[in-house]
Parts: structure tokens; sequence; C-alpha cells
């Protein structure tokens, strides 16, 4: 399925500590794969083999020896986080806009595959930031908040992962 329908999404899967049996099963499911799907699953049966794969930085303390002391906290809900959701008239201006936007940059990529050959993609590169930057705009008016936006970890469409790593 991920072959078929997200080609070379996948970066690397690793399989940490698989029972016995799952390499029985891993050879022969290994030859019916493309071979460089199979090159993506990467097997590890202590941690030693996993810090070759993923850095100790990268990897908690309590599990696998890593070195990151982060510890998992649910942060609930607070009231009326989510009001922006019950702004029916403002979701649907934001809704005309993104098609609006969705409709330009449909006719710029049309547009610029038709005269790929010699030509920049600037229009095209400005409307694909301009749906960037509505859809973080339309965001609160269609999705609930989630764990990591109220972790400060996602806010205004950035990501920002932190490590509190730990000598060893």
């Amino acid at each position: 399925c991920f072959e078929s329908y997200y080609p070379e999404t996948l970066g690397v899967c690793v399989v940490h500590r698989a029972p016995f049996v799952f390499w029985g099963l891993w050879k022969l499911i290994q030859p019916l794969l493309d071979p460089v799907v199979a090159t993506k699953f990467v097997f590890t049966r202590n941690n030693e083999e996993l810090h070759k794969v993923i850095p100790r930085e990268r990897l908690p303390i309590t599990h696998y020896d890593g070195l990151d002391d982060w510890k998992y906290e649910y942060v609930p809900a607070t009231a009326g986080e989510n009001a922006a959701m019950e702004d029916v008239a403002k979701k649907e201006e934001l809704q005309k806009e993104r098609h609006g936007l969705e409709t330009k940059f449909d006719a710029a990529t049309r547009e610029w595959i038709k005269n790929m050959i010699g030509k920049n993609s600037s229009e095209h590169d400005e409307i694909a930031q301009e749906l960037r930057e509505q859809y973080t705009r339309m965001t609160p008016y269609v999705r609930a908040k989630n764990l990591y936006q109220r972790w400060g970890v996602v806010h205004d469409g950035q990501v920002t992962w932190t490590y509190n790593v730990k000598s060893k």
C-alpha cells in the first residue's frame, strides 16, 4: 500500500527487539518487496545496534539507554480553547478564500507544467506559500487544538522539537 500510494515517504523503519518468530516471517516477506523498500527496514537486537541507527540524544533514558530525559505529560484541554470552531461565518469565509487560492494554484500549476522548460515557477511558489499561510489562519476554525499545540511544540504552523539531553 505504501509503495503504491506513498512512494519514497518512508525514510527508515526501525524494528527493535522483534520476537524470534518475526525473523522467520521477514525472511518470507522480504523477497516479495521491492529491494529499495526492503532496505528501508532496519532490525536491531540490542541498544548498541539501535544507537547506530538513532542517535542516543534522540532516545529516552528510561528505555533504549538514551540521553533524552523527556517525560510524557498530558495537558488537558482548557475551556474555550476551541471556541473559534463555533464561528461558522468566519470558517465559511476562510474556506471560500481557500477555494479561490486552490483554483489559482491549480491554474498556475497547469501553466507551469505546460511551459516547464526554461521557465521559473515563482507564481506557483508564491501561491503555494499563500496556501500554507492561509491554512495556518484557517486551522483554529476547522481543527481542535491538539496536545502538541498545548505543549507549544506547534505554533502558527511551525514545529519546534526540543530534546532534554543529559550527558552520561
